[in-house]
């Protein structure tokens, strides 16, 4: 079986890499090319290569425009306040982004705002959040030779430590096991 053919188990079922983007597929083929070569040295860190192929691929795979609706109905989010948290995270992610400042972003009191947030992501805002800096920090180590100290003030966490404790428990290795693994040699790379 082919790289482009291999199957993903996902929520919604069954995806095959050709149904990404064709400019993902690459990506998503080299992570799961790296799993399989390592999975018998290093059972842990295949199976965070497979999970980051994973990652790749959910963009692709969001909910559906009526699943979105269903839970909205359910006591989340609207659209576009999901929409506008998100776009909120992404441009603050190197600073401190506190529950209320989120909640007054799209209009609501921060115990309503916290248990709708939960209804639409599935997790605390604190989690999602936290989710969110360990994927900058993990684009910042493929993309740039930048130091891991540098890349957690980069992602809003207090030092090297933090960014270490985070991205373990998140991933289950260190950032530095996690860049020797997947950096990729032929991408070009941002000196710091």
């Amino acid at each position: 079986m082919s790289a482009t053919a291999a199957v993903m188990d996902h929520h919604h079922g069954k995806m095959y890499l050709d149904d990404a983007e064709p400019s993902m597929s690459p990506d998503v083929s080299q992570l799961l090319l790296r799993a399989m070569n390592c999975i018998h040295k290093d059972e842990a860190v295949a199976l965070d290569l497979v999970k980051e192929a994973s990652r790749l691929l959910r963009p692709f795979r969001s909910l559906a425009p009526a699943q979105m609706r269903a839970r909205n109905n359910t006591g989340g989010l609207a659209p576009w306040q999901v929409g506008r948290v998100d776009a909120y995270i992404e441009e603050n992610i190197s600073r401190s982004i506190a529950l209320d400042e989120l909640a007054g972003l799209v209009r609501l009191s921060t115990s309503y705002f916290s248990t709708a947030f939960k209804v639409s992501y599935g997790v605390s805002p604190h989690s999602h959040i936290l989710a969110r800096r360990v994927e900058h920090a993990k684009h910042r180590m493929l993309y740039t030779d930048a130091p891991l100290c540098e890349i957690a003030l980069d992602c809003g966490l207090s030092d090297q430590a933090h960014l270490s404790r985070v991205f373990r428990r998140a991933t289950g290795m260190t950032p530095s096991a996690w860049r020797r693994f997947c950096v990729k040699p032929d991408v070009p790379r941002l000196s710091a």
